[in-house]
């Protein structure tokens, strides 16, 4: 998870633009569009510096938030992504992560009591449900 709400409004930013194939994507042309959605979403006028999203680059290709963005840089200066699929929004489970969701859902469910947890229940069927979609698209 990102560390703050800003970073993640930047993330999702960059990943819209990364995935529009149809327009070349600078550094400056992130960083603009970053600011700009910034300013529509949180009123930020300040903007942002090239380097916050370079880091914020980095971190998207790193294991840190489980992204692995596969970002490349072609002709010396412009931003894609290598695979035209892929999205952060978008990124499957793991086998391994389902098993083990799966394993915890099933500890809570022992120590469920009548009445009290009805809404636990639900909340871990639609948590279930949404696991099997997430592994379907893996």
């Amino acid at each position: 998870m990102p560390a703050n709400k800003n970073a993640l409004i930047r993330y999702k930013t960059i990943d819209r633009c990364l995935r529009n194939r149809y327009r070349r994507w600078t550094l400056d042309d992130l960083v603009e569009a970053c600011s700009d959605t910034l300013y529509d979403m949180e009123g930020i006028i300040k903007g942002i510096s090239k380097r916050t999203v370079q880091a914020d680059i980095q971190m998207m290709r790193s294991d840190k938030l489980g992204y692995y963005a596969p970002i490349e840089v072609y002709d010396n200066k412009y931003y894609r992504y290598a695979d035209p699929d892929y999205s952060i929004s978008e990124t499957p489970i793991s086998p391994e992560d389902y098993d083990v969701v799966l394993q915890a859902i099933t500890l809570i469910q022992k120590y469920e009591t009548d009445g009290e947890t009805e809404d636990l229940g639900n909340a871990l069927m639609k948590v279930k449900a949404t696991l099997n979609c997430l592994l379907k698209r893996g």
